[in-house]
């Protein structure tokens, strides 16, 4: 019967789109729906309290359990609904997008704190990629389905099966390491696209590929309990992150170039592949900071020192000290704007629960630091590095949908449209190994005023109910600060042959 039925060949496209390290779409959505905010209600200063009292009082998660549910969506999630799903209008070619929810979560489930500080065990890089082999089969026997009832007088050659593969942070790491699967041919991912075959009268034996990898700032920061936990070694286990120059037709990564946590080191793509430095934090790249948010952070470790109580708190070896690290974070590529852009002050406090000294006299724990102060940034700088990554897939081939222009949370703010223009013509520029303008002074104080998000800090400032901070001391830089920047406020990097930069 097949026999006397024309052959037409036809190529199959599974978008796989990893979410980065505490982030996850539907919880997002679960919790906004919940809480009754949509984008307009989230658009202000007190929203991140607001939501977290939401979604404790809701769900009963705080905390590290609470992660994916007191963040906002990112450019991954926003991508996954961007990509065209169906046929081409040549009808030999379909599309079907898989959303993995990011490193650390699992939907409707309480986040887990050794996924999101480790990227191991069951919601750990690995595990992820394991999900998106489990999708394949479904996703494939459906994309054939279509094709059968478009055209029942034909009997559908698949000559390919192909992945476009998206990532960020730690979900970057796992679409490496998925496409490192794909490349050598791994025996589950053939077993299930089998599967999806098999459920139609389509035929072959289809080559299996990757097309397109598309990178937002990829940190793996696997922690090994040899290392002391420390996420920022080169051994990432059995996580593969190398990209050989045939793994895919085109790879495109976007890092920050304003992200320098300790915990934070970049993966980098380079010399291989070109990658584009852009400016931003970690999640001004990949998204997932609410639309507000208000900073109130230390930027040099809070010390303290036992003095008499009557000596004056800027008279202390501690607050020299703290005044002093003005000077590295100016010099710093990654703070330099920011500490140009923004009010940075050494503050001192004190606690005066101390004994008698010896000689009966009073004494105080003097603290100091420096610090920024409400400081009230917008999350819009993301939607630009969204435009930039879908020019880069469009560039090689992938469809997507255009971006709504009146949808807010994607939407560009008009002091942003000429800046996402320049930067999508940065990216271009990087893929064809060329040199273009980079963002002038007066364009980085704009965005270092309103859109870039300090990352980097020595915690958040605890404050009593007349404002008067609270301690911020602790002995232990490792379980104690756990978003404190790297040495000198400059991001360590790792290229693609594991070397430090």
């Amino acid at each position: 019967m097949n026999k006397s039925k024309a052959k037409r060949e036809i190529t199959l496209t599974i978008g796989i789109f990893f979410d980065g390290t505490g982030n996850n779409a539907p919880n997002t959505e679960r919790a906004l729906r919940s809480c009754g905010a949509g984008y307009h209600d989230l658009n202000f200063s007190g929203a991140e309290s607001m939501l977290a009292n939401c979604v404790r009082d809701h769900f009963g998660f705080s905390g590290s359990e609470a992660v994916s549910y007191n963040t906002y969506f990112t450019n991954i999630y926003w991508l996954s609904t961007l990509y065209q799903q169906g046929l081409t209008t040549e009808a030999d070619e379909a599309q079907s997008a898989v959303y993995i929810e990011g490193i650390g979560t699992e939907i409707d489930q309480p986040d887990n704190l050794v996924g999101l500080g480790l990227g191991l065990a069951e919601t750990g890089i690995i595990a992820k990629t394991d999900k998106a082999v489990s999708k394949i089969a479904r996703h494939v026997q459906d994309m054939l389905h279509v094709f059968q009832n478009q055209q029942q007088d034909c009997v559908f050659v698949v000559t390919t099966v192909r992945f476009d593969l998206f990532g960020f942070s730690r979900g970057g790491a796992a679409a490496r390491h998925f496409a490192n699967r794909v490349h050598a041919r791994d025996s589950e991912i053939i077993k299930a696209i089998n599967q999806g075959m098999a459920h139609s009268t389509c035929v072959g034996t289809p080559v299996v590929k990757n097309r397109f990898i598309g990178l937002f700032d990829t940190v793996a920061a696997v922690g090994i309990p040899t290392h002391h936990l420390n996420r920022q070694v080169t051994d990432t286990r059995d996580v593969n992150l190398s990209l050989a120059t045939r793994v895919a037709e085109r790879v495109f990564q976007i890092a920050a170039a304003h992200e320098c946590r300790f915990n934070f080191a970049l993966n980098s793509v380079g010399p291989d592949w070109p990658e584009l430095l852009l400016p931003g934090a970690h999640s001004d790249i990949g998204g997932g900071y609410l639309p507000v948010v208000t900073e109130n952070v230390f930027l040099s470790r809070p010390e303290t020192e036992t003095v008499p109580f009557d000596r004056p708190d800027v008279q202390t070896r501690v607050y020299q000290k703290a005044f002093a690290q003005l000077s590295i974070l100016t010099a710093s590529p990654a703070m330099a704007a920011l500490a140009r852009a923004n009010n940075i002050s050494a503050e001192t406090w004190y606690d005066d629960r101390m004994p008698l000294d010896r000689y009966g006299q009073m004494q105080k724990r003097s603290f100091a630091a420096l610090t920024l102060r409400n400081r009230v940034v917008k999350n819009r700088w993301s939607t630009v590095a969204l435009r930039v990554m879908r020019d880069a897939a469009l560039e090689a081939g992938v469809r997507f949908n255009a971006i709504d222009p009146t949808l807010p949370e994607t939407a560009l703010p008009d002091e942003l449209v000429s800046l996402s223009a320049k930067a999508v013509v940065m990216g271009k520029a990087v893929r064809q190994g060329q040199s273009s303008q980079a963002f002038s002074l007066q364009e980085m104080d704009m965005l270092a005023t309103k859109y870039i998000h300090c990352s980097a800090h020595w915690n958040a400032i605890d404050t009593d109910a007349d404002g008067r901070i609270l301690g911020g001391a602790f002995p232990s830089e490792l379980i104690g600060f756990i978003s404190r920047p790297d040495e000198q406020w400059r991001r360590t990097v790792y290229h693609m042959d594991a070397r430090r930069r």
